[in-house]
């Protein structure tokens, strides 16, 4: 996920989202044995169990392919240099993100 540390280069890559599925089911848990789970609420234990399964089969998918998209970004430094590779990405970004986008990236406009 973007928001998780980019753990996926350690290891076998499964721990980052053993740790997230720990988590969740933990504090899923924690608020069904505090109440906190409505009890009109039509989730059992099989339907949420379901759910949590396909969500951490598309989340340790997902560190797949970002994976694989840095592994794809290292070779293109590799070959045509780090700074190239940057500038192209500033020219993009200029192109077809609005200002707000840019301050929001930490990017400077260039015109």
């Amino acid at each position: 996920m973007a928001d998780e540390p980019k753990d996926h280069d350690k290891g076998e890559g499964n721990e980052p989202a053993k740790s997230l599925e720990d988590f969740v089911t933990e504090h899923y848990n924690k608020q069904k044995k505090d109440g906190k789970m409505d009890a009109t609420e039509e989730i059992d234990d099989k339907r949420a169990l379901d759910f949590f399964s396909r969500a951490m089969s598309e989340s340790r998918r997902m560190n797949t392919e970002v994976a694989k998209s840095e592994q794809k970004l290292a070779k293109l430094h590799a070959e045509l240099g780090k700074a190239n590779v940057a500038a192209w990405q500033a020219e993009h970004a200029a192109e077809v993100l609005t200002a707000e986008q840019l301050k929001h990236m930490g990017l400077q406009q260039t015109s």
